[in-house]
């Protein structure tokens, strides 16, 4: 442990910038709610000039904060452990085994990148947060801390400057067969590569704004409708659609899949620019058993992960995906990681074929799952599992029918029900099971699909239940645990059951090693 870090040390005054930001952050993402209320206040007439002396208050509060935390923010390296002393009025002292760090992320935020500074964000397993977070510090200082804080990576001289960081990320692509040949790892050097194409692909199908669309139903609820349909274009609009699409019903249900479709790609454009402002250029190598991640155009970023602490990979296709043929697969680690948390900062690899998959997994050799390409085809579960759920769902409708008859509401009430039925089937036919030596692939899904790839070495516990209905058809539910939380394979035959319970409990009886 080099004695630079024995001692107590502070942060750069430019980290007051950081935690002027990260507190602004927060204030900014618990008030989404607050835009609609903040819209329709101002188009009232809420023009106050309070409103900038509680602007200019809110900021020198925040400033003030910031610099209170930065003063009482001190860390160390030593006995193999990081210490952190930080808080205002209750403060708290905690020490991290570098032994249990799962993950150490390298960031370059936008406001450190004319300062050439950065941000090493240190995860755990376990924690809801990051566990600790070194902000502005600068290259050579964040690569000697990465390097003492995750000694398996194999980290280039201290002294390289930024320049030379990203000539190296760049010179990857053109050592992959010399890095092979010299270590003598099979998956040495880059593993993924991502275009802008792919990015933009990556953004379109894996869209989640539906917080927009909640944002934009409560603005669009203070829009003067009447006075739009006065207005002259939206008329010659409607008088177009009554000449030429309300002739047929055909016709009326293509202009309403176009409507959507045209929705659903104005929703993800924000998602598609923050898939390629997030991840451009992507690029994912493997060094000495550790996965290294790095894009970003906004705020660069490096992710660390070493392969052993995976404890699931996810492929997951959304609807649109599918269509298109594209995975995204992630890998989970610990339940409770920061990584795991609304962020959505998984270590992940975006817009994956699926031949490009075997083509990537053949080199994590590490990695505690020995399956490298997805099935073929899986097993499904018994259909008493539909018909259990389906009796409930229908048993509803039936009974407020019964007592108050049929009007519009019964009506209403059982054509959800319907919608609510089809979901539930597509559920059931997409839910089965595949064991592949060591291995269990979990196939989940309605219209998309999700192939979960459970390495049974890394079971916590198992758990095979049954009901009195599946215990007279040889049918249990298998469950089990991991550290990435757990999972339940439904209504499955008995004996597969206790095959899948059988092999996990054989990897693990006599296995020494941290599940970890």
């Amino acid at each position: 442990m080099s004695m630079r870090f024995a001692q107590w040390a502070s942060l750069s005054p430019w980290s007051i910038v950081s935690f002027s930001v990260g507190s602004l952050k927060q204030i900014l993402t618990n008030g989404y709610a607050l835009i609609p209320l903040v819209y329709t206040g101002w188009q009232q007439g809420f023009n106050s000039p309070w409103v900038l002396l509680v602007g200019l208050g809110v900021i020198l509060i925040t400033l003030t904060y910031a610099s209170l935390q930065w003063a009482r923010y001190r860390y160390r390296l030593s006995d193999a452990k990081l210490g952190i002393r930080q808080g205002l009025v209750f403060k708290r002292a905690h020490e991290i085994p570098l032994n249990k760090i799962q993950n150490v992320r390298l960031e370059q935020p936008l406001y450190f990148r004319p300062l050439g500074l950065y941000s090493l964000v240190v995860e755990t397993a376990g924690s809801k947060q990051d566990e600790a977070v070194l902000a502005a510090v600068n290259y050579r200082q964040a690569m000697l801390l990465k390097k003492q804080l995750f000694p398996s990576q194999a980290i280039k001289d201290n002294s390289e400057s930024i320049e030379g960081h990203n000539e190296a990320v760049q010179a990857d692509r053109q050592t992959i067969a010399v890095n092979t040949d010299q270590s003598g790892r099979r998956g040495e050097g880059l593993v993924v590569a991502k275009d802008l194409k792919a990015l933009l692909i990556f953004g379109l199908y894996q869209n989640n704004l539906i917080w927009l669309s909640l944002i934009s139903g409560s603005i669009i609820g203070q829009v003067d409708w009447e006075s739009l349909g006065q207005n002259s274009l939206v008329q010659g609009v409607w008088h177009w659609y009554q000449a030429n699409v309300a002739t047929g019903l055909v016709y009326q249900i293509l202009a309403i899949l176009a409507v959507l479709a045209l929705l659903a790609l104005l929703l993800s454009l924000i998602s598609i620019a923050s898939a390629v402002l997030k991840y451009y250029p992507y690029r994912l190598s493997l060094r000495q058993g550790t996965l290294h991640r790095t894009g970003g155009i906004l705020a660069k970023q490096q992710d660390a992960l070493r392969l052993h602490r995976v404890q699931l990979v996810r492929f997951e296709q959304p609807a649109i995906g599918r269509l298109i043929g594209r995975w995204t697969v992630h890998f989970e680690q610990v339940k409770g990681n920061e990584i795991e948390q609304l962020s959505k900062r998984h270590l992940l690899i975006p817009s994956m074929t699926q031949a490009e998959i075997p083509q990537a997994f053949k080199r994590l050799d590490n990695l505690a799952a020995k399956a490298n390409a997805l099935p073929t085809g899986y097993q499904g579960i018994d259909i008493g599992w539909f018909w259990r759920r389906a009796a409930l769902l229908v048993l509803l409708p039936i009974v407020i029918t019964s007592i108050v008859g049929i009007n519009p509401f019964t009506k209403l009430l059982a054509g959800f029900t319907l919608v609510a039925l089809i979901g539930l089937y597509l559920n059931y036919r997409q839910w089965g099971y595949h064991l592949e030596g060591d291995d269990c692939w979990i196939h989940t899904g309605a219209l998309g699909q999700t192939w979960r790839l459970v390495p049974l070495s890394k079971t916590q516990d198992i758990c095979i239940s049954q009901t009195p209905g599946q215990r007279r058809k040889s049918l249990a539910n298998l469950h089990l645990g991991l550290a990435s939380g757990p999972l339940v394979i439904p209504y499955i035959p008995l004996k597969e059951a206790r095959l899948i319970a059988e092999t996990a409990l054989n990897l693990t009886r006599q296995d020494p090693k941290n599940w970890i």
